[in-house]
């Protein structure tokens, strides 16, 4: 029924924009987890086998520095995401409640009571005050459940991705530390990259749907809520706007930055085989150094639905895509004010 008005235009500029961010939100964050669910054994199978790949043994000094400050960098972009989508929602939740609140007790103004997002209801749920917390706690059980869908997915994408690209990484370290005619060592390393870019691309193909929902939605949810902020009536709105921008933008870079990390990772095999001392080495040894190279030439890519590599230059992208977005948004709404 609220999305029938939004169609037949019975609601402002600044009430669509608000809607439509918050559906489109909803609807990638439901999306995604059906993906996920319809996926869960290959999922599964690909944890299996990278935590049966997982080392944490016979690591030379320099692999258990490099290791934990992945591990690191990993825990910090875990907790800055984890902990600002959960202060942002809150606050995004929260604000309208606290709103009614200092108006109608401390200001002693008339005004309506305020749900945090525009549905309806075959009853009036402003009827009185304990059917509003009623459905004040029902829309907060409700959008956390999706909050909960979206990090979820962000989540394993981008740890998946970092463990991936960590293993490469110490991977490149044995090459380097290899002895030229150690060639069961190099077998060994051979079968451990082998394994490595398939779990690559077996990861790439069950997660190449959701990051081209992640791709598409993003660029109009943060355009709609960047209008939002532009057009609220008041402080708190703009704020609450502007948190879920950031929100948006977080996981983007978290997972463009990771599939960056990936590309690099894959990638500098082949010059970990060139810093090796394979000219010491047999003409054996020396051609399956080769075989190392020729198929490190095509780095492993997280993509969006097997076309578009996910790199940095993919966050950059979208942000200018949200960018003329929004301006022409603003143009349209300017001109029709």
């Amino acid at each position: 029924m609220y999305l029938g008005n939004l169609f037949r235009g019975n609601l402002k500029v600044d009430e669509i924009a608000y809607v439509a961010s918050v559906y489109v939100v909803s609807m990638q964050a439901i999306l995604k987890a059906v993906v996920v669910m319809l996926r869960k054994s290959e999922i599964k199978a690909i944890i299996l086998q990278l935590g049966s790949m997982w080392r944490t043994k016979d690591l030379t000094e320099v692999q258990i520095n490099k290791k934990n400050a992945l591990l690191k960098r990993l825990k910090f972009c875990y907790a800055v995401y984890y902990w600002i989508n959960m202060i942002g929602s809150w606050q995004y939740i929260l604000a309208p409640l606290l709103e009614t609140v200092f108006r109608k007790f401390i200001l002693q103004q008339e005004c309506g009571l305020l749900l945090p997002f525009g549905c309806s209801f075959p009853f009036d749920p402003t009827g009185n005050w304990a059917r509003y917390i009623g459905v004040y706690i029902f829309e907060t059980y409700s959008m956390f459940r999706i909050v909960y869908f979206y990090l979820g997915t962000e989540f394993l994408m981008i740890i998946l991705c970092s463990h991936l690209a960590t293993a490469f990484t110490l991977l490149q370290e044995d090459l380097l530390n290899l002895k030229p005619g150690n060639l069961a060592t190099l077998k060994i390393i051979i079968d451990s990259h082998h394994k490595l870019i398939s779990l690559t691309q077996r990861l790439d193909d069950v997660f190449d749907k959701i990051i081209f929902i992640n791709l598409t939605s993003a660029s109009i949810s943060i355009c709609f809520f960047g209008l939002s902020a532009k057009v609220a009536h008041g402080a708190l709105q703009m704020a609450n706007n502007f948190a879920a921008v950031l929100c948006l933008i977080l996981p983007l870079f978290n997972l463009c930055y990771y599939g960056e990390m990936l590309r690099e990772a894959s990638a500098g095999m082949a010059d970990s085989v060139y810093n090796n001392p394979w000219y010491q080495g047999d003409l054996r040894y020396q051609k399956l150094l080769l075989f190392i190279i020729k198929r490190s030439q095509k780095p492993c890519y997280l993509t969006s639905l097997k076309y578009n590599p996910i790199t940095l230059n993919t966050f950059t992208t979208v942000l200018s895509t949200t960018w003329s977005y929004f301006s022409l948004a603003s143009s349209v709404y300017e001109g029709e004010s």
